[in-house]
């Protein structure tokens, strides 16, 4: 017979008559209340008349005629945020515990993880030779891939005028009018140092965008020089920035031809059968994320659901391995595809994600979930995760997830992913990609003043991680359907050989990128028979409009300008090939026996609480998506809001008790914040006077000495960041991402202030002003409050 426990609450008063009850006969609290509860019962079965029972009746009759309300529970401040919290499985922690961690542990695991042995390591460095040097020895590229390859090398982001092309094609496809565009234009087209590009590259077209920029840059330049003729002015000033305008629009949408595959789902289908029989597969992304909008989000779901029509009928009944697929973003499903929105995701976002699942099901074309930003990696695992327990979905292996080898977390992501696919019987398609919001990840960091980078500092360890992963993801072919996504000969030679020779279909296959990889796989799709190395390439294929490929080209701009990539550095034949290929284990073991260790971070890149070099720190963050960190802030708001606030005049004297008033949550009334009272005008008074009394010892306090208490205040109030933080949601109705900025505010103002007065004061020069009153806004009770009393 099972037993459970039942309780009920009781007033303090007769818990003690109980207590007492039972002491006189020798026996527990316990035991008295169960005898009574038997003793109630036998009554109750043998129908006995009880004096309790009319009492009831009448009372529930009375209740009937004139319902008493409810009385309402007393208000838990942050209880609802506490029941969001979501447990983690060990896996899971792992992850987020790797999220930022110090770039020398996270190289320092993956370097004996990545070691090629010597003789894969022979194999792979002779097979990246051969493909570079055919690849570098082909003939120049011919139409526009050509021109776009020459334009890119030309002007590459390691030069001003390639970072002023880099801005203009980030900027002027979101600039509405044209009077803001010919502005941009005449900024970042006249201070490019133009001339210095000529007769340096054999293209024509690129030395004929050489001449123009040239010419069109003195044009802006010298609008309103002496030695121009105001008619020269005049014809510059009506039409000089519109035709610039036009051919930077037509250059800009020359690039976008380029790396799109097509306008429409049919174009790209029609443009692609080429390649096709030469043997590549494509997976298509219809162009557009970070839906703004429902309906944003609307269209998006209407855009992928056609392509998958599109693509379905096209496969024929390849599968998933030997057919066309789509990939997808999640960013374009929903408008709030954030953790702090994490309930919604699941109930609006999940289900579309189901729906174009089930979708591709119908077609048995694979499906990709793309990789987004790193702050959005866990929810998405959440979404996988749901969806691959889905009974539709049972026995299907058409479910791919896009994993980042530059991210800390990586390796760890993929044993997740590897126990997922076990848990849910099914095989995995898992594209390794090496990752492209590098910039975006730093910059975020570095904003939000957090712990650390979730990805690699130097472009090495990413390729040394990448290659780590790779082998990973080879040991578990029952599980995984491995998706080699690189651009690299190294890379790609490396995983030729460590998958072994004897390859079979479904086995694994590499990757590119539309417009910058196929020269390369060229070499490695098709039969052995023909030269190549018969190993399958899917082309990762985009699909929209000019006015959708804006934060498409960027990434695709940065990642072949960037001096670092094998796109941009194979076409420099000033660089040895062996230099190109090497492989990056060594490349890292030659940096550490030059630093002392492995994986120091980049020199350049300081830490984000190091941004501003000696002068001053960087004010700490939160990182509101990282579970660890929610789970902490929860028990401390939980903890103090316990705390029994109260506000009133501080004066040397004592202070005489007077009528408080109460400080209620503005977006819950029934959250007592605490009690506070006015100064009354005596104690105004007071308090200028004792002001007055402390300036002389202020003036003559050293700047060192102001500056140390500036600073001791800044650390004592990011120590109790999470206590200031409860304040500013409950006392002035903020959200956590604005009263985490506010605590952040305070404290660089107290940082900034004591670095002013520790470097440039002293008491000749900078004299206090004496007694000053401050009044800050209401909407700012900490920040502005602080910084005005600090400066």
């Amino acid at each position: 017979m099972g037993t459970t426990t039942m309780g009920v609450k009781l007033d303090d008063a007769t818990r003690e008559r109980i207590k007492m009850a039972a002491s006189r006969i020798d026996r527990t609290p316990h035991w008295l209340i169960k005898q009574a509860i038997f003793s109630y019962l036998d009554k109750l079965e043998n129908s006995d008349t009880l004096p309790e029972l009319p009492a009831l009746f009448a009372g529930a009759a009375n209740e009937s005629e004139e319902p008493v309300a409810p009385q309402d529970e007393p208000h838990q401040p942050f209880l609802e945020f506490a029941e969001q919290i979501l447990p983690q499985s060990v896996s899971r922690a792992a992850i987020t515990a790797a999220w930022r961690r110090p770039e020398t542990d996270a190289v320092s695991m993956l370097m004996e993880q990545a070691r090629l042995s010597p003789p894969v390591a022979e194999q792979a460095h002779k097979l990246a030779y051969q493909l570079a040097e055919k690849l570098r020895n082909q003939k120049s590229a011919s139409g526009r891939a050509g021109m776009v390859q020459g334009l890119l090398q030309e002007f590459s982001l390691s030069s001003q005028e390639g970072v002023a092309l880099m801005c203009l094609a980030e900027a002027l496809l979101r600039i509405p009018d044209k009077a803001t565009r010919d502005a941009l234009i005449r900024d970042k087209i006249s201070n490019g140092n133009w001339q210095s590009h000529i007769g340096r590259s054999p293209s024509l077209f690129v030395n004929a965008a050489t001449w123009g920029l040239l010419f069109t840059g003195r044009l802006v330049s010298t609008h309103n020089e002496a030695n121009l003729s105001r008619s020269l002015n005049r014809i510059i000033g009506k039409s000089g920035e519109p035709l610039i305008r036009k051919g930077v629009d037509m250059a800009m949408r020359l690039m976008g031809e380029q790396f799109v595959t097509g306008e429409t789902i049919a174009q790209a289908l029609a443009n692609a059968r080429k390649l096709e029989e030469k043997g590549f597969r494509y997976s298509y992304d219809m162009l557009g994320e970070a839906a703004l909008t429902a309906a944003d989000a609307q269209a998006y779901m209407v855009s992928y659901q056609q392509a998958i029509h599109a693509i379905g009928k096209a496969s024929n009944g390849r599968g998933i391995y030997e057919g066309p697929g789509i990939s997808i973003k999640l960013s374009a499903l929903h408008p709030r595809y954030s953790r702090a929105q994490y309930d919604r995701v699941m109930e609006e976002l999940y289900p579309r994600l189901k729906s174009l699942t089930l979708l591709a099901r119908q077609y048995d074309i694979g499906l990709n979930i793309d990789a987004e930003e790193a702050d959005r990696l866990e929810i998405s695992l959440d979404l996988l995760e749901k969806l691959c327990f889905e009974p539709e979905l049972a026995g299907w292996n058409g479910i791919g997830f896009v994993i980042q080898a530059y991210q800390k977390r990586c390796p760890l992501v993929i044993d997740y992913l590897v126990d997922l696919a076990s848990r849910s019987r099914r095989r995995l398609m898992i594209r390794l990609v090496k990752g492209a919001y590098w910039d975006s990840e730093i910059k975020r960091a570095q904003m939000e003043g957090l712990e650390g980078y979730p990805v690699y500092t130097r472009k090495v360890y990413t390729d040394v991680s990448y290659l780590a992963c790779a082998k990973k993801l080879l040991a578990v072919p029952n599980l995984i359907y491995p998706q080699f996504a690189t651009h690299n000969a190294h890379t790609l030679a490396a995983i030729y050989h460590l998958a072994g020779q004897n390859y079979y279909p479904g086995q694994y296959e590499f990757q590119c990128l539309h417009g910058m990889g196929e020269p390369l796989y060229e070499q490695v799709t098709g039969k052995v028979a023909d030269g190549k190395l018969n190993r399958p390439c899917r082309i990762y294929a985009p699909v929209g409009t000019h006015e959708t490929l804006l934060a498409y080209l960027v990434r695709r701009l940065l990642e072949n300008g960037a001096n670092t990539s094998f796109v941009n550095r194979i076409a420099d034949a000033t660089l040895p090939l062996d230099e190109l290929v090497a492989d990056p284990v060594e490349a890292v073991e030659k940096l550490a026996q030059q630093e002392g260790q492995a994986g120091i971070p980049h020199p350049k890149i300081p830490l984000p609480r190091d941004l501003y070099g000696e002068g001053r720190i960087n004010s700490a963050g939160l990182d509101l998506a990282n579970e660890h960190r929610l789970a902490s802030l929860s028990s401390a708001l939980l903890s103090n809001a316990m705390q029994k606030w109260q506000a009133k005049p501080v004066l040397e004297q004592p202070v005489a008790d007077g009528e408080m008033t109460p400080v209620i949550n503005p977006a819950e009334p029934k959250d007592i914040v605490g009690w506070g009272r006015e100064a009354t005008e005596s104690e105004v008074e007071q308090a200028l006077q004792n002001a007055v009394n402390q300036a002389p010892v202020w003036f003559a306090t050293p700047p060192q000495e102001r500056a140390a208490i500036l600073q001791r205040a800044a650390v004592l109030m990011e120590d109790q960041m999470q206590q200031l933080i409860g304040l500013l949601v409950r006392e002035a109705g903020k959200t956590f991402s604005n009263a985490i900025a506010e605590v952040r505010e305070a404290v660089d103002f107290l940082h900034y202030y004591a670095s002013q007065v520790r470097d440039d004061f002293d008491n000749e020069t900078h004299r206090p002003l004496g007694p000053v009153v401050c009044i800050s806004p209401w909407n700012f009770p900490l920040a502005i409050f602080t910084g005005q009393i600090a400066a």
